[in-house]
């Protein structure tokens, strides 16, 4: 009898750490430690844009071309939420797109000038884009037909304040899905053609 009962204790206490230990991975299933970007992009799918740790190096002045000649340049600077380098530029992916790069020690102000073209389906025969910079809106445009066309903003000094990085962000409000089916994440909006920063006077 003495071992018989050992015998069911150890059963028992073995059936509750397997049940505890189902319990513990199922939580963890359920709220997985995960960091931020990875929980916005695969669990919460609250963004459709999955940041990487990509900081490109950028000289003012310097035109960084997005259509297959540039290629190389491009990806250096494009962190998510971008297609590879075409003939035609690089088109947007999902419902915000983001380029990094790294800047000078600044006495300046900046602007940035894009060129841009809207990826049209008629009857939607334009697109909506947002730019931020560093989390500050800098510049809203409505593009309209198959033509690049040429965007320039001064960059709020406030984007510019205590920092050697840009991070900017360009949020659309009209992608277009492939079909009807598919996810955010292959939304199209736009194709970039080329980007530019040149120092300003901000008196």
């Amino acid at each position: 009898m003495p071992y018989r009962r050992a015998a069911w204790l150890s059963g028992y206490a073995f059936a509750a750490v397997l049940a505890g230990s189902e319990i513990v991975i199922l939580a963890l299933a359920l709220n997985p430690n995960v960091n931020a970007d990875y929980r916005a992009y695969y669990i919460d799918k609250t963004t459709t844009c999955l940041n990487r740790d990509a900081i490109g190096s950028y000289t003012l002045g310097e035109t960084v071309s997005f259509r297959s000649d540039g290629a190389k340049r491009a990806a250096s600077i494009k962190v998510c939420g971008w297609s590879g380098s075409a003939g035609d530029g690089t088109h947007s992916l999902g419902e915000t797109s983001r380029l990094r790069l790294e800047i000078p020690p600044l006495g300046h102000g900046l602007a940035a000038t894009l060129q841009m073209a809207a990826v049209i389906r008629p009857p939607q025969i334009t697109q909506r884009v947002v730019i931020s910079v560093n989390g500050v809106r800098a510049q809203a445009v409505t593009l309209s037909g198959k033509e690049p066309r040429t965007v320039s903003f001064v960059i709020p000094p406030a984007a510019l304040s205590k920092t050697d990085t840009l991070d900017i962000a360009f949020d659309y409000l009209d992608g277009i899905p492939p079909t009807p089916a598919a996810s955010n994440i292959y939304k199209r909006s736009i194709k970039l053609v080329s980007f530019r920063l040149d120092a300003v006077d901000t008196d």
